[in-house]
């Protein structure tokens, strides 16, 4: 005890280091899965499908110069990442979706440490060598950041490169070389913002105080950084494919749905709603207070992350996710802040009790919410579903997907099935209405009614995956004179917690059971 407490005063940071370490570790051996569908398709299976020759969803032209093929707005960055280590995985042997996945998630769990690090560094400069290793405890240990960082998250594998691009620019070695250290921070912002474009509002807040502070070399040199590595990343690969430079970022700018410019369905308060909760009331309250009062000593710990906290609550269309992108920064800003505060306030430095009260209230909840949430396998039952094909692939071409309890159908992901098949979706119909089917990708097919399946031309599906029990005999009694005899084979349960964020948003979350048949053909 004594050699833990000898080294927790000298070296924290390792020890920090090290419990966000086993922590992202049993996440990565737990947490099977992805968290968001785009995230996963956009990625993993546009990745797999260049590595097999093949184009998932007409993203790149091909060697015939495909006319389909057009820019989705998306950066090639992330997605090129994963495209490399699929293609040095395979070189060595490394066939299996599920063991790429392991090491993906491994080198997602690695990289993140950085958010850990930096957290600690920055706190440290800008506070106090207590505070900081407070806010790289929370960060390390925080309920939901394990889990985060080892998925898929183009907006959470940014933070690191985030948050060097802020150290470079508060560290005590700027003041000896500012220019030095503005153009470091550009290149990695630049490499920030060729990973997820969202960050643009994130360089511009940060550009803004610069401009405000009147660092005007600094400002030259951040820019001439910036614009070197998103030239590297996004001008010149655009021009190799497209023949355009900046075409996959032209493309999501004009895809961006800009706040005001149509109806809202959604309150501005989601995003202020989201954090009170997350970051577990009523603490979370006092962070917030913080994080809004930091603007004043920190502001370019806070702009930015408030640029883009605000253009996502005016925003038309509201991604839970995207928050994450600056969550570390609201961590740090607030828990500053608020002690600045605390420190000063004569009614919390004389009830000290009460703060400490709630403080263990926190620590009861975070610690409860921990394992679970960082052993979660999210998506279960699509995954295992293919799983269980791929066991079958031989001996599978098609398959359909029946929701029609659902107007639209989510896609399986083909990527664990490791065989590209073609994939039909059955959403709600009736029998009678017009036959159309619909191509959404290489592999993808939307059909309005399942006579399609009595046509010449059709191919009959192998397998008939059934999404959600509800009505399931009466779904399989009307799709049977459609098809061949159909026999039950399996039942892949979605995992605790998919089931528990269905009951409480049914129609965002779809996370279900799916139900196997197979379709005897013979």
């Amino acid at each position: 005890m004594n050699s833990f407490t000898r080294i927790w005063n000298k070296k924290p940071l390792r020890v920090i280091i090290l419990i966000a370490l086993v922590l992202r570790l049993i996440a990565v051996i737990f947490s099977k899965g992805y968290i968001v569908h785009d995230d996963h398709f956009n990625v993993i299976e546009t990745a797999q499908a260049w590595v097999d020759g093949t184009n998932y969803e007409n993203w790149l032209p091909d060697e015939d110069g495909n006319k389909i093929a057009q820019p989705k707005g998306i950066s090639f960055t992330y997605v090129g990442i994963h495209y490399l280590l699929f293609k040095a995985f395979e070189s060595i042997g490394i066939m299996n979706a599920t063991s790429k996945m392991l090491i993906i998630r491994l080198l997602h769990a690695l990289f993140s440490l950085l958010v850990v690090n930096y957290a600690y560094r920055i706190t440290h400069f800008v506070s106090n060598k207590d505070l900081a290793r407070y806010v790289g405890l929370l960060i390390a240990t925080f309920w939901i950041l394990p889990f985060v960082s080892v998925h898929n998250m183009a907006e959470f594998f940014a933070v690191p490169f985030l948050m060097l691009a802020i150290w470079f620019m508060v560290r005590p070695q700027y003041r000896d070389k500012p220019k030095k250290w503005a153009f470091f921070a550009g290149l990695v912002l630049g490499t920030a913002f060729s990973i997820w474009f969202y960050i643009f509002i994130f360089v511009i807040g940060y550009f803004f105080v610069l401009i405000y502070k009147k660092r005007w070399p600094s400002l030259f040199f951040s820019f001439l950084g910036f614009f070197i590595t998103a030239a590297l990343f996004q001008g010149i690969i655009d021009y190799q494919i497209w023949g355009k430079p900046f075409i996959e970022f032209t493309t999501f700018i004009k895809n961006l749905e800009i706040p005001f410019t149509k109806p809202r369905h959604t309150i501005f308060s989601m995003y202020t709603v989201l954090l009170l909760l997350v970051l577990i009331p009523p603490i979370s309250i006092f962070w917030l207070v913080g994080w809004i009062r930091s603007y004043k000593k920190n502001l370019l710990l806070f702009l930015p992350a408030f640029l883009m906290f605000l253009f996502f609550s005016f925003s038309i269309q509201q991604h839970e996710r995207f928050i994450m992108a600056v969550f570390p920064f609201i961590v740090i800003s607030g828990v500053i802040g608020w002690n600045r505060y605390l420190t000063k306030s004569v009614f919390w430095n004389n009830h000290p009790g009460l703060y400490r009260s709630m403080v263990i209230v926190f620590c009861v909840i975070n610690f409860s919410l921990i394992l679970p949430v960082t052993t979660m396998y999210s998506k279960r039952s699509q995954v295992e579903s293919m799983l269980y094909l791929q066991k079958q692939k031989s001996h599978t071409e098609q398959i359909l997907i029946e929701d029609s309890n659902r107007k639209s159908v989510k896609s399986m992901p083909l990527f664990y099935m490791e065989k590209w098949v073609n994939m039909y979706k059955l959403p709600k119909y009736k029998e009678y209405e017009e036959l159309q089917i619909t191509q959404r990708s290489n592999w993808e097919y939307v059909i309005t009614t399942p006579r399609y399946f009595q046509a010449d031309s059709a191919q009959i599906p192998d397998y008939v995956l059934f999404v959600g029990k509800k009505r399931l005999d009466e779904r399989v009694q009307r799709l049977q004179p459609f098809l061949p005899e159909l026999q039950y084979k399996k039942t892949i349960k979605a995992g605790i917690l998919d089931r528990f964020l269905y009951k409480l948003n049914p129609k965002r979350n779809v996370n279900r059971n799916v139900y196997i048949y197979k379709v005897e053909k013979n």
